[in-house]
């Protein structure tokens, strides 16, 4: 029963993977790989609009070349299949790693419910990356308690990690805690716990060695001046099926732990790292989910004579069920999701045929799909915050939001087109008050132009 629920997991990702890109922020991911392929210098990179003027610093560059390339040798397709390797390769991680410890049903429950938590957060990001470096580093100190072998491997992989995705910082803090728990449970001779204390340091030092070099940590204390503006730092909401579904293997984990005989500061160090990603963001709680899925499978073991560990071949079979979902998904994808989600007839010639450098009114959410389809505009708006000014940042804000004084903030940008959703306020706005001439109108995106006169002089220069 366990294998197959894996494998309608693996079913399930295969159909998610095999769809049009549909998530905007892939397409900025897309145009930035694209950029730095064409010759952005890693530590000093450009912007692709000149209403985001703030110095910033790369946090995920490895995989936007590593999808820029694949889009230029096999286009959307490639990506898509890319994301399904992705998604892939941490089902099968999860599986495996809880493996370690529980049986093929725990296992596959655990990473069933752990996929259900995710799945507002499977769309081709490089976040998708650290979801699955957490749950490995989780992994690893767990079995580095029952062993006492030091993973050294942590260290290449924070420094791999440190170019992939910003989330970085978690996994040495996870280092941490491990250690702070394993010094108070006496779990290692003093000998081997100095050892396993060199691993978040050396994790640490790391990071400030690659290409970016120390200005990486620099990137990751600028987060919380933007996090306000973007609606994936916000508060989660707790009635959400995924949260419901995180506080289910948070309960699971506490019972487990009050009702176990041997019980853990390296537990419970963890189950209260997990607790405070679960309430921090939204972004945060597929994090608690990562954490979790090793902490109960492992909890769920405790007692037992011995480990669970999956034989030879079964993870022949995980590996073969894999191999072949990517196979499938490769025959798909050329069909499937070679071409970006449907647009009105009237959106790529109308706005293919702006002239470059037109200063675009736009959404955050549909700047990402603009940017890499139209570069030659010059958005207003798009979803990669770090490229803001905290400035920039409060003025989109207000325009969108209607806050006083939006209108002449929008006059000074210069702006004279608008892309925007036509049941937006800001679009209503336009066209009721302030006169803008509707140009193209669909159910999903409408086209407007500033009347004569809009722009103040000098404003937009």
């Amino acid at each position: 029963m366990g294998g197959g629920i894996y494998v309608a997991l693996l079913l399930v990702m295969v159909r998610f993977a095999a769809t049009p890109l549909a998530n905007p922020d892939t397409y900025f991911h897309l145009r930035f790989g694209s950029e730095f392929l064409d010759g952005w210098p890693l530590r000093h990179p450009g912007s692709v609009s000149s209403f985001a003027t703030a110095p910033w610093v790369p946090t995920q560059w490895l995989p936007e070349i590593a999808m820029a390339k694949t889009e230029q040798w096999f286009g959307l397709a490639g990506v898509a299949w890319l994301l399904g390797l992705v998604l892939v390769a941490l089902l099968a991680s999860l599986y495996l790693t809880s493996r370690r410890w529980i049986g093929p049903l725990g296992a596959s429950a655990l990473t069933g419910a752990a996929t259900f938590v995710l799945a507002p957060n499977l769309s081709m990001r490089p976040q998708l990356l650290s979801f699955l470096l957490v749950a490995l580093t989780v992994a690893a100190w767990l079995r580095t308690r029952e062993d006492q072998r030091i993973r050294w491997w942590l260290v290449p992989m924070t420094w791999t990690w440190a170019m992939v995705h910003g989330m970085w910082p978690i996994g040495i803090g996870i280092g941490l805690v491990a250690v702070t728990g394993l010094s108070l449970d006496r779990a290692l001779p003093r000998r081997v716990l100095t050892r396993a204390a060199l691993v978040p340091v050396l994790s640490a030092i790391a990071a400030a060695v690659t290409p970016i070099g120390p200005a990486l940590y620099v990137a990751v204390l600028g987060v919380g001046s933007r996090k306000q503006y973007f609606s994936e730092w916000d508060s989660p909401d707790f009635t959400n099926p995924a949260c419901v579904v995180l506080g289910l293997l948070l309960a699971v984990g506490l019972v487990l732990m009050v009702k176990g005989t041997d019980r853990s500061y390296l537990d419970l160090g963890l189950l209260l790292t997990a607790a405070y990603c679960a309430v921090w963001s939204w972004r945060t709680v597929p994090v608690a989910a990562m954490v979790l899925v090793p902490l109960v499978a492992c909890q769920i073991h405790t007692g037992r004579i011995r480990p669970a560990v999956p034989h030879r071949g079964e993870r022949l079979l995980v590996g073969a069920a894999s191999v072949v979902a990517l196979g499938v998904l490769g025959v798909l994808v050329p069909s499937t999701a070679d071409e970006p989600p449907a647009q009105p007839s009237w959106v790529d010639p109308a706005l293919s045929s702006l002239p470059a450098g037109t200063k675009v009114l736009d959404s955050w959410d549909y700047g990402g799909y603009l940017m890499w389809r139209y570069p030659q505009l010059d958005l207003l708006m798009h979803g990669y915050g770090d490229t803001f000014t905290v400035g920039e940042l409060q003025r989109n804000s207000d325009i969108l939001a209607l806050a006083d004084g939006w209108d002449a903030k929008l006059r000074g940008t210069g702006c004279t087109i608008a892309i925007l959703r036509p049941t937006s306020a800001l679009a209503y706005a336009l066209i009721k008050e302030k006169h803008w001439t509707v140009l193209h109108r669909s159910a999903t995106v409408a086209e407007l132009r500033a009347p004569v006169g809009w722009i103040p002089t000098g404003a937009g220069a």
